[in-house]
């Protein structure tokens, strides 16, 4: 076998196993979501465990290996690779443990929630991200036995992570869900060990290395960075922490702009991978140049500059708002000539300070070094700097990082000050020249026409939060999207409803719970039907402090009966021991990134084991936001768990062409033996309860008149549609209709088309 044979066959494998890690890591975050519960700091500790998997495995593969020769790195690797393949299951098999346990924990001893995730994490990812981190050593090694720099190899894991990104966002997920994508991932790493075992069997007995050790040979830029030194060690955490603080900066200003669906996280993913593959390709050519990293760092910090208000523009150009492919692949063209340059500078670091390196232990302290940055780099950023100073000065602060990482190669303070003055300047002309204004909030002037303020701003942890006022009211945005308003325009009623109409069909609602609080117009419709006990859940708790800017909530947050909670719905019904009488939501659009959670089949059984006899549940159901499969879907998985269900329209939410656009779906749990039950929305036996405002916004007859399809018709409407699950993930990875050609208008029309021929022989009272 030629040495030729061996560097295309060994990079290929590299190849394969970054798309694997990559592919895996998405898979984890849906997996470790619902297990855990969504939250950003369920997210923190997980890529703070996965990074720790990682450098602990780089460092003790590093230690084992130093100064051995005995050993095939081929075959080594190919083990490594079968044990990432087999530790990625984990998650999966521990995930009914896990909610178990959370569960448990958080009723019994909640001062233990937080080390239980991260024994949860260490259990789970632990094992898997360690392998992960092991294969940077071998990597080093695999690159020069064949006359390679690592740095070669280490452009080819990244375009194969940037790969594996897409493939799995776009073309495994869709398809087979989690599990298929999972079973998928095992047969690569299966075929990358079995052909790593092929190539050392029809190698075996010549000598791995071509003359000598070159592991510990090799040229060198200068004699403080020929070795692991404490100047490359610093060097690699600076780049490694500013370029997470621009991921976590950029993908917030990306996320308002572009919404935060899988297709749109995928691209913004493979922006930055794809340009630190670029950077590690061009890592080989700069240091044959003998050029300074400090040159890379100054150009990456003035490209973050430039490229900053961009990015906060993006929102405003109509070309990344068309439909179909051409949407993804605008954004994807212009994330490659606006994000990549500054971050291929950034990725031009560590590749070059790895080719540097001369053996196993040193690359592993390099690639420590650089995760931990990225640790501490994403942390200050979402904890720290997103909610003090915003995503702009984020990411200007992330350059500021890199001129630090310049001015520790410059000799002199004179020099180091005068270096961080003209930073400081042109940074500051950047500013002026945009005239940019840190309360504008992006993604507002998409849906909002005409003049407008921003009247709140909260940029937190897990999403930017605002509320904005327009002519006619206000409305409240999540990162950038017009979730609800307070408008003066009846189509607004809708949300009363959502909350009002499942309290009327219960004879007795002593126990409500909404999920998604939002403007809070559907908690004081709640309210007002006089629960005994009322609880509100929302992931984000900047929404709750948001709600002193919305009259039509009534201070429902202020009533002594009224408790929130700031934590995911669906692990709120999993960790509370509360059987409710009702059960309300309105959850952001069903494509969105982890909105399938709250449309999926288990979500429904959740809330069916929390429900007491006779329960109610309601649930959004919007027209204009969903595809007809996607309706039929939703509506097929809430039926196959509520039998007994009902769509109702709302009467003031009607479409210029006569068509309603609100809906919301609504099911009882079976209230067990006795007498037979009336079938949902036959009786109302609210009205014969005064409400605590005294006057209600819907009348007895409006809301018999709008029910559009009964239990009966509902199975008509359904037949043929797909159960959404957790696992095939069927709404967050399908075509939205934002994604789709036919227009909006067209949809709806289809979609009633098939709840007219579905109620045209039902019995609808």
């Amino acid at each position: 076998m030629t040495q030729t044979f061996s560097s295309r066959s060994i990079a290929l494998l590299l190849l394969l196993g970054g798309a694997a890690a990559l592919a895996w890591q998405l898979i984890w975050s849906h997996q470790l979501g619902l297990a855990l519960g969504a939250s950003a700091r369920g997210v923190a500790l997980t890529v703070a465990t996965a990074m720790a998997g990682m450098t602990l495995g780089s460092l003790t593969c590093g230690h084992l290996l130093r100064n051995r020769d005995s050993f095939d790195p081929l075959l080594l690797y190919g083990l490594i690779e079968l044990s990432i393949g087999l530790f990625a299951l984990l998650p999966a098999a521990l995930g009914d443990w896990i909610m178990a346990s959370d569960a448990r924990v958080h009723r019994e001893a909640p001062a233990l929630a937080t080390p239980f995730t991260i024994l949860a994490l260490l259990l789970a990812i632990g094992p898997a991200t360690f392998m992960m981190g092991t294969t940077l050593p071998v990597m080093g090694i695999l690159a020069r036995s064949v006359g390679a720099p690592i740095s070669r190899f280490y452009f080819l894991n990244t375009v194969g992570a940037a790969v594996g990104t897409l493939l799995a966002a776009f073309v495994l997920m869709p398809r087979y869900g989690l599990g298929g994508t999972s079973i998928a991932l095992v047969l690569v790493h299966v075929f990358v060990t079995f052909s790593c075992l092929a190539l050392f069997s029809n190698r075996r007995g010549d000598s791995f290395y071509p003359t000598g050790n070159p592991v510990e040979s090799g040229p060198t830029m200068s004699e403080a960075l020929s070795r692991t030194s404490r100047s490359g060690g610093w060097l690699a955490f600076l780049s490694g922490a500013a370029a997470f603080m621009l991921e976590v900066a950029w993908f917030r200003s990306l996320k308002s702009a572009w919404f935060s669906t899988a297709d749109s996280l995928a691209v913004m993913l493979c922006c930055f991978l794809i340009a630190l593959a670029l950077g590690a390709a061009l890592a080989p050519r700069w240091r044959a140049r003998r050029w300074s990293l400090r040159v890379s760092f100054i150009a990456a910090a003035l490209l973050v500059v430039i490229a900053t208000p961009l990015i906060g523009q993006f929102d405003s150009i109509d070309w990344f708002q068309s439909a179909g492919g051409l949407r993804q692949f605008s954004r994807l063209l212009i994330g490659l000539l606006v994000i990549a340059p500054p971050i291929l500078f950034v990725g031009i670091s560590l590749p070059t300070l790895l080719d540097e390196a001369n053996n196993p232990r040193d690359w592993a302290q390099l690639y420590a070094s650089n995760t931990f940055g990225a640790v501490f780099g994403a942390n200050l950023a979402a904890w720290v700097l997103l909610p003090a100073i915003g995503p702009s000065a984020t990411a200007t602060a992330a350059g500021g990082l890199l001129m630090i990482a310049a001015m520790r190669q410059i000799a002199g303070w004179r020099n180091r000050a005068t270096l961080a003055c003209l930073f400081a300047a042109f940074a500051g002309a950047v500013r002026l020249a945009d005239r940019g204004d840190e309360t504008e909030v992006i993604g507002a002037s998409r849906s909002i026409a005409g003049p407008k303020k921003t009247i709140a701003l909260r940029h937190g942890p897990d999403a930017s939060i605002s509320v904005v006022g327009f002519e006619g009211g206000k409305a409240l945005l999540i990162n950038g999207f017009f979730t609800t308003a307070e408008v003066s325009d009846p189509r607004s009623r809708y949300l009363d409803a959502i909350g009002r109409v499942p309290m009327l069909l219960h004879p007795d609602p002593e126990q409500a719970l909404v999920i998604c609080f939002g403007t809070g117009q559907t908690a004081h419709a709640v309210r007002d039907e006089g629960p005994l006990e009322l609880d509100l859940a929302d992931l984000n708790g900047a929404v709750f402090d948001m709600a002193v800017h919305f009259d039509a909530n009534h201070g429902v947050l202020a009533d002594p009966r009224v408790s929130r909670h700031v934590m995911d719905g669906r692990a709120w019904l999993r960790r509370s021991e509360t059987l409710y009488d009702v059960v309300t939501l309105e959850p952001m659009p069903p494509f969105f990134s982890g909105s399938n959670a709250l449309y999926s089949r288990e979500f429904y059984e959740l809330v069916r084991d929390r429900l007491g006899p006779g329960g109610i549940l309601a649930q959004w159901f919007p027209l204009h936001l969903m595809s007809p499969d996607q309706a039929k879907s939703v509506a097929t998985t809430f039926q196959d768990v509520f039998p007994d269900a009902i769509l109702w329209f709302d009467p003031d939410s009607v479409r210029p062409n006569g068509r309603s656009d609100q809906g919301i779906l609504i099911g009882r749990r079976d209230a067990g033996q006795g007498p037979a039950v009336t079938p949902l929305g036959r009786e109302w036996p609210g009205f014969r309860r005064e409400p605590h405002s005294g006057k209600r916004p819907l009348p007895s007859e409006t809301c018999r008149r709008q029910i559009a399809l009964d239990a009966e018709a509902l199975s008509r409407f359904t037949e043929g549609g797909k159960i959404i699950t957790d696992d095939n993930q069927l709404l967050e990875y399908s075509i939205s209709p934002f994604r789709s050609e036919r227009r909006l208008e067209e949809m709806i029309e289809e979609t009633h088309a098939l709840i007219t021929a579905a109620r045209s022989s039902g019995t609808v009272e």
